[in-house]
């Protein structure tokens, strides 16, 4: 890159590594900092010099062992990168993120030759002040579903049939049921995961790959459509199969394996048996909150830039120019639920294109060539836009705001844009539960058994 380079070395070697982009509005650093939050890091800018620091503490917490291995690295780290001029200093945003430092430099006439950054965490945990609240609320005041019994899905059934099970249900997600099991077989037998529809995206993908001619492109559909749901749910990006019991489960169980772990979907049983009586998903626990904003209003009346969600962070995002295809190897590659569209020449949003897309080309014969299709024909033809809506907001937006958003509009996540309407970040549901709770250490023990 010729306009800004690195120049200090880094301790340990994979500490600090580095990605560096440049586009119109400005460069965008891109630092791996595995394990540390942002009280472990530091940013400046001084000099035209970009100085960014952390220290990862070796905290092995076992007094009386000793070690058989030891490979995850600890240390201290260093990187320096040159400023090309032109730049906004001054207005130098930083983002700390599942382990992964951003640092934002606006081009602009420069106000200042030296800045402070602040570094923002979106995914810290909140101070844990309502803790107490949710675990004194049981998992139980959660309605079953409407339709009298969980919707679960058999090991044998293929694909295809599952889509349109998920899609007559209207939901992303559901539990397979191992038919080789009897009846009476606990869970940890009965059930071998959530299959989705962010899986079933992998799996499509994968599997279809780009045929250059008709007859190798119906095979492949073929083939697609004839896999079974058992043969997805080996694959590592689909949702475990991790429940709560009924009569000792409570809301703050739920709330940190669908924000902290980042569940989608929690299961929750009865005992002795394992009998599934419902699922609560990220969404039911964002109406939850809803329907209890004045309770929680210490963190819902606080505003984005205060919880640390207000400032910018890697958005991967798609033209309307790109086709389908493009955005679900986004979605795909990038380990990302969904990707913003914005306009080709002004860069504004324009719309959302998630895994639940899927349900639109999955049953097709012509699945490739819909995959083809460019995303403007896709949201303007095919869809019923509703869920290719994009809502946004501002950083001085409070996290109540946001909420009632996300509820009003029954989308699953929110965009933070500039006032030109160009997206900066992407708020999601799981961003907005760690805020409201701390896991209080051990508190789950050996719970976790995938």
């Amino acid at each position: 890159m010729a306009s800004a380079y690195r120049d200090v070395s880094f301790v340990p070697s994979h500490l600090g590594r580095t990605d560096i982009v440049e586009n119109a509005d400005g460069f965008i650093f891109t630092i791996d900092t595995p394990g540390m939050t942002k009280r472990d890091l530091k940013v400046k800018v001084k000099d035209r010099v970009l100085h960014v620091s952390g220290d990862r503490k070796f905290e092995s917490g076992y007094s009386e062992s000793k070690y058989l291995m030891s490979e995850r690295s600890h240390g201290k780290f260093a990187r320096s990168f040159i400023i090309p001029d032109g730049c906004d200093v001054k207005n130098t945003n930083a983002y700390c993120d599942n382990g992964v430092l951003v640092v934002v430099i606006p081009k602009a006439d420069p106000d200042s030759l030296e800045s402070e950054v602040v570094i923002q965490c979106g995914s810290e945990e909140g101070t844990g002040e309502l803790n107490a609240e949710f675990e004194s609320i049981p998992i139980s005041i959660f309605p079953v579903p409407a339709i009298g019994k969980v919707v679960v899905i058999n090991s044998d059934t293929p694909i295809i049939e599952a889509v349109k099970t998920l899609s007559h249900f209207q939901i992303l997600s559901a539990p397979v049921r191992d038919i080789t099991k009897p009846d009476d077989a606990a869970w940890t037998e009965k059930y071998l995961g959530m299959v989705d529809m962010v899986g079933i995206v992998f799996h499509m993908l994968d599997i279809l790959g780009n045929p250059q001619d008709f007859e190798t492109e119906m095979e492949k559909t073929q083939a697609f459509h004839k896999t079974t749901v058992a043969q997805v749910t080996g694959f590592a990006k689909l949702g475990p199969f991790v429940p709560v019991e009924y009569d000792r489960g409570n809301l703050l169980d739920a709330m940190l394996l669908c924000g902290q772990h980042n569940i989608r979907r929690v299961p929750v049983v009865k005992s002795p048996g394992g009998d599934l009586v419902n699922i609560i998903t990220q969404s039911a626990l964002i109406q939850t909150l809803f329907a209890n904003l004045d309770r929680f209003s210490t963190v819902a009346n606080k505003c984005l830039l205060e919880l640390g969600l207000g400032g910018p962070s890697n958005v991967f995002k798609v033209t309307n120019d790109d086709t389908l295809r493009t955005a679900f190897n986004i979605i795909r590659e990038k380990d990302v639920s969904a990707v913003p569209v914005v306009d080709s020449k002004t860069g504004r949003i324009v719309g959302n294109i998630s895994a639940r897309d899927a349900r639109y080309i999955v049953g097709s014969n012509k699945i490739v060539k819909l995959l083809s299709m460019p995303i403007r024909d896709y949201l303007e033809i095919v869809t019923e836009r509703v869920d290719n809506t994009a809502i946004t907001c501002s950083p001085k937006d409070s996290l109540r705001a946001v909420i009632q958003s996300l509820v009003k509009s029954r989308i699953h996540r929110i965009y933070l844009t500039k006032a030109d309407g160009v997206p900066i970040r992407v708020i999601s549901l799981r961003d907005i539960l760690v805020k409201f709770t701390k896991e209080p250490e051990g508190y789950f023990g050996h719970y976790f058994l995938y």
